[in-house]
This record gives C-alpha cells, structure tokens and sequence, in this order.
C-alpha cells in the first residue's frame, strides 16, 4: 500500500509550493492561525486548474471548537456543496456535541454531499 502525505495549505499559494515541491494531495484551508477555515472557492478553482493536485477542503465556518449552532451547520453544508461542485475531491471536518463527542446526525448529512 502506497503511502500518502497530505500537505496542510492556507492558501492558493500555499498550494502551489506544494505542488512545486513534489506534493500529491493537500488539505486546503483558509485563516491557519485559527486552527484552519473554510477555503475560498476561487483559491480552490485555482489549485485545481494549475496544479494537478488532489484538494481536500476544510469545512469549517469559525474557529472556536468543533460544536455547532444550527446556523453554523447550514453554513457548512452550503459550503460543502459548493466546494464539491467546483472540483475538491474530498471535505475534511468534524463535528462535536456538547459532551465533546461525534454528532452523528451532522457528520452523517456531510458524508451524503460528499458522496454525491
């Protein structure tokens, strides 16, 4: 089984420095200094135009923790949908409930847009 490393980008450029350097696939985000947000689709248009990377995109609306308001998680599914129809290949994210667990509602309506 071949092993893959996966790039933590901020940015299109950021991107492209992978790419340049040799990489396959990175995780593409926004605002790393909070622990990594939503990218813009337009730096996601872009790393898949010139590159020939493969692009997982962070779903991720704030900082602040991984538990989210109803409002935050329609964000995310809207996000998540967009993303997908311009090119990622796949959505990382994560979803907790108050007690710090999975909330397996949320993470199972995420997995769906990702499949389709």
């Amino acid at each position: 089984m071949e092993k893959v490393i996966e790039i933590c980008c901020g940015s299109y450029e950021d991107a492209l420095n992978a790419w340049q350097g040799g990489a396959k696939r990175i995780e593409l985000n926004s605002a790393l200094y909070l622990g990594g947000l939503t990218p813009s689709v337009g730096s996601l248009r872009l790393t898949k135009k010139n590159t020939g990377l493969k692009v997982i995109c962070m779903v991720r609306p704030r900082g602040a923790g991984f538990c989210y308001s109803k409002e935050d998680f329609e964000t995310m599914k809207a996000d998540a949908q967009i993303l997908m129809k311009n090119g990622a290949d796949g959505i990382v994210f994560g979803c907790l409930n108050e007690e710090g667990e999975i909330q397996v509602e949320q993470t199972k309506e995420i997995i769906e847009i990702i499949k389709k």
